[in-house]
């Protein structure tokens, strides 16, 4: 198998990119930069924030500079040291420390319409992200131009955080459709942040290992996963299982459509009741969730599953699945790890579950 293993992004970029392909009538712009060693007693004037790295690039195209005319500051309560901000307000229930930027993005893309329970979770886990660890945040009202109309389709914030700031830029999207986005980056974007909820403790995470491959197996025939073991040259360790084999025994194991559905169901399930999981949020409330409802981890997985069918398959409806340790259980508590490996008619997709 041929390794296409997309680069590592951070939280930041891949928020971003998800949002232009799950709001494309909204395009949102996150940057880091630096805060004054003095404390903020009052807002800063509208010449100040440009220098802590509100306003240098923010949006794309011959309009693209912004140019700010007032500010409003907020302060917000330091978070506890426990509060795990980013997937609270992707839950809807943000932190003290994100709410008060929980209610300005999602205020603002209410008022445009066309909000999903897929993109509020999203622009929730933003907002999240944003303030979570902040204790001041600004509003910055902007204009076009120096002097001109204040521009109140877009919404703009800065977050500090000890000496460091965050900034968070909402407007419309342009009538021109964007460039597609490769999948190799969509698939690194939607792993980072499955990887930010499906944490095992402090320091480790559950990791999505994709890589891609070609075959030249013919699959028309009548048993296309017999023919596809026995042409299957692997990489020399994902070996299909064989008549005989233990279900102990490190190999893939083939499933049929029925059995792919059903695996996907229960790891779905237990993908949320994991995130969950990671969070005091939830200690006392064992309700099932609706899926997909309000959990952005569900929808992200998602679309990564989406994303590799579409990459194998094409237009083609030839798929078949092999799997160890799937559905996802024991690796989403740090134990051993999974493997699926979906085959279209020319292309493979394997992805590697590991804590």
């Amino acid at each position: 198998m041929t390794t296409a293993e997309p680069r590592r992004v951070g939280p930041f970029e891949a928020v971003e990119c998800l949002f232009r392909l799950w709001l494309p009538e909204w395009r949102l712009a996150l940057h880091g930069g630096r805060a004054p060693e003095e404390e903020w007693t009052s807002a800063p004037s509208p010449a100040e924030v440009t220098e802590y790295g509100a306003f240098p690039e923010t949006f794309d195209g011959p309009d693209g500079r912004r140019h700010p005319l007032a500010v409003d500051l907020f302060d917000i309560l330091d978070p506890d040291e426990t509060s795990d901000g980013p997937q609270c307000a992707s839950w809807g229930m943000p932190s003290e420390g994100a709410e008060q930027a929980y209610e300005f993005v999602i205020g603002a893309l209410e008022s445009g319409g066309g909000l999903t329970r897929r993109g509020r979770a999203l622009a929730g886990y933003a907002a999240g992200y944003l303030a979570a660890d902040a204790t001041d945040l600004l509003r910055i009202a902007v204009a076009a131009e120096p002097g001109g109309p204040v521009l109140d389709d877009e919404l703009h914030l800065l977050a500090r955080s000890w000496n460091t700031t965050g900034r968070l830029s909402l407007s419309s999207a342009p009538a021109v459709p964007d460039a597609p986005v490769a999948a190799e980056h969509r698939i690194a974007c939607v792993t980072t942040l499955l990887g930010e909820f499906l944490r095992i403790n402090n320091t480790d995470e559950v990791t999505f290992a994709v890589s891609f491959g070609t075959h030249d197996v013919d699959l028309d025939v009548p048993d296309p996963h017999d023919a596809f073991r026995a042409g299957w040259a692997g990489d020399g360790h994902w070996l299909i299982a064989e008549e005989g084999d233990d279900e102990d025994d490190d190999v893939l194991w083939a499933l049929d459509p029925a059995s792919l559905r059903t695996a996907l169901i229960d790891s779905e399930r237990n993908i949320v009741q994991a995130a969950r999981a990671s969070s005091g949020l939830w200690e006392f409330d064992d309700t099932t969730p609706e899926i997909p409802g309000d959990e952005l981890v569900s929808w992200l997985a998602r679309d990564l599953y989406r994303t590799l069918v579409t990459e194998v398959t094409g237009t083609s409806a030839t798929l078949l699945a092999f799997a160890k340790k799937f559905p996802l259980d024991e690796v989403l508590s740090g134990e051993g790890d999974s493997c699926l490996l979906l085959v279209g008619p020319e292309r493979t997709a394997l992805i590697y579950v590991s804590a």
